[in-house]
Parts: structure tokens; C-alpha cells; sequence
């Protein structure tokens, strides 16, 4: 949203709103460095009847405030796709100013260049890039606390996994991550629903928890969806075979990580607080 703030200036307008009060959209702010776009918040008493979390997708209002789209296409669903559907249909509402032509000539310095191909030794470029990927995935950043033992020993597993999948790079290390996903996207989900959304599963028009639900839910099988594929990529290669590429493994260390910090993150105060009343 900030991004898309910058690049369109006064054409537009982005408004990022949260639906958890000030606190939230305090917390998001800071977490995002949010400059450019508006963040705000609607009280409890103010609750809109319909919507959807940004995950789910955008809704897209023109000059009159006129709604043009209630929801575009699902970042859950089809990822990067979902933000170019976005600049695609506010292409059509408003008259974008052109890209700049690069000068002729002119080369990229994080592209090197021909000398880069170059290696005196026994290593080219592509492989020493390769080991250094391989080497920074090897290193997992560790995902912070949720509060809760069982689910933080979990993400360790997970990490420790990946780690593992970093250094073998084939099938049966990527079949063992898809069971311990499995295995822990499960266990979370049931916690959840029944200290957390046992109400919001049942809830009609629009609930910020039940958005929450789906949303926190939804990146779990798109989690899963990705290991399957690529294990479905390599039915037909020996399971001990390095076949996964770094960049496929970074790609996946990358993903969790990012999903640690924008759903689980979420739940750490609430759900570790429910569950010790409970107990």
C-alpha cells in the first residue's frame, strides 16, 4: 500500500484500516514504516457490514466514491497476480504518468555485466551464487515467540527442517517439511478455533476475527500447495537426488518466515492470554 502510495502520488488515494482499534493500526504502522498511504482504524460501534481483510483483497472506490470493485483478486490465491490485478484495474480509472525510457547504454550495477560471467578458477558465477544461497537459507532466521511453548517448539521444528532441506535440497527433505507443515498447521488452527474463532466461524457479515480465520488459514494451504507441487514436480526423480534448487529453498524459507510474522505474530497476545484462562 505504501509503495503504491509513492508511485501514484495525488492520483490516488490508499487506506489501510484496521478493524482491532488504534493499538492495531499503531502496531501496523510502525511494523510496515507506513509514509505515504492514510492509517486508521473504526471503532467497534462503527463496524462496516460487508468487506474483506487485504488478503482476501482490495476494495477499489473511483473519484466519487463509488464502489468499482468490492474485492479484487485474492493475494491467498494467486499471489503476486493479485497486486498487478489491482494496478490493472486503477490503470483504468486513472491516467498513469509513463516510465521513464532508460538511456541507451545505460546497465543495471546489480546486473554486473559480461566480466561478471567470468571466473579464473574452478567456480562461474552462477555457482558460487548458488553456494552463497545455499548458505544463507542454511541459517533460518528464527521466527519470534507466539507465547505459547508447544506452537514456538513447532516453529522450531520447522525452521530446523528447512535448514535441513537447505543442505540436501531433494524430494525426501522436502516430503519431510510438508509433514512437519502438516503436522503443525494443524495443531495451530485447532488452538485457534477453540480459544480464539469458535465465534467468528459462525459469524454472518463481516467479522474482523472470522477475516482473520480465513486469512491466517488460507496462507497455510498456499504454504502446503507449494511443497506439494514441488514434490509432484519430482515423482519422477530418485527422493535422495539433489533436484531442489537454493533459490526454490529460500523462496520457502522466505514464505514462512513472512507468514510467522504477519499471522502468527497476531495471535501471540490474544491467544496466549485465552488459553491461560482456560487453564
Amino acid at each position: 500500500m505504501d509503495a503504491w502510495a509513492k508511485r501514484y502520488g495525488d492520483s490516488a488515494a490508499f487506506i489501510c484500516v484496521s478493524c482491532a482499534g488504534p493499538q492495531l493500526a499503531t502496531q501496523f504502522g510502525n511494523q510496515q514504516r507506513l509514509q505515504h498511504c492514510h492509517n486508521t482504524w473504526v471503532d467497534q460501534d462503527d463496524m462496516p457490514t460487508w468487506g474483506q481483510l487485504g488478503c482476501n483483497g482490495f476494495i477499489i472506490l473511483d473519484s466519487s466514491h463509488s464502489v468499482v470493485c468490492k474485492a479484487s483478486r485474492a493475494y491467498l490465491e494467486v499471489r503476486e497476480q493479485a497486486f498487478r490485478h489491482v494496478e490493472t484495474l486503477l490503470s483504468a480509472l486513472i491516467v498513469e504518468k509513463p516510465v521513464p525510457k532508460q538511456e541507451d547504454g545505460s546497465v543495471d550495477p546489480s546486473v554486473g555485466g559480461a566480466c561478471a560471467k567470468v571466473r579464473f578458477g574452478s567456480k562461474d558465477a552462477e555457482e558460487e551464487k548458488e553456494e552463497q544461497q545455499v548458505s544463507k537459507v542454511a541459517k533460518v532466521s528464527k521466527v519470534a515467540s507466539v507465547k505459547v511453548a508447544a506452537l514456538d517448539d513447532e516453529h522450531e521444528q520447522c525452521e530446523a527442517v528447512l535448514a535441513k532441506l537447505a543442505q540436501q535440497r531433494n524430494a525426501a527433505a522436502l516430503q519431510e517439511l510438508l509433514s512437519v507443515y502438516e503436522e503443525h498447521f494443524a495443531h495451530e488452527e485447532a488452538l485457534l478455533d477453540e480459544h480464539l474463532y469458535a465465534a467468528a466461524k459462525e459469524a454472518t457479515g463481516f467479522s474482523a476475527d472470522k477475516g482473520a480465520r480465513t486469512s491466517h488459514f488460507g496462507d497455510h494451504e498456499a504454504l502446503l500447495n507449494s511443497v506439494r507441487k514441488m514434490i509432484d514436480d519430482r515423482a519422477d526423480v530418485s527422493a535422495t537426488l539433489a533436484s531442489v534448487s537454493a533459490a526454490e529453498v529460500q523462496k520457502l524459507a522466505s514464505e514462512f518466515e513472512k507468514h510467522a510474522t504477519n499471522y502468527d505474530g497476531a495471535y501471540a497476545d490474544r491467544l496466549s492470554a485465552a488459553m491461560a484462562a482456560a487453564a
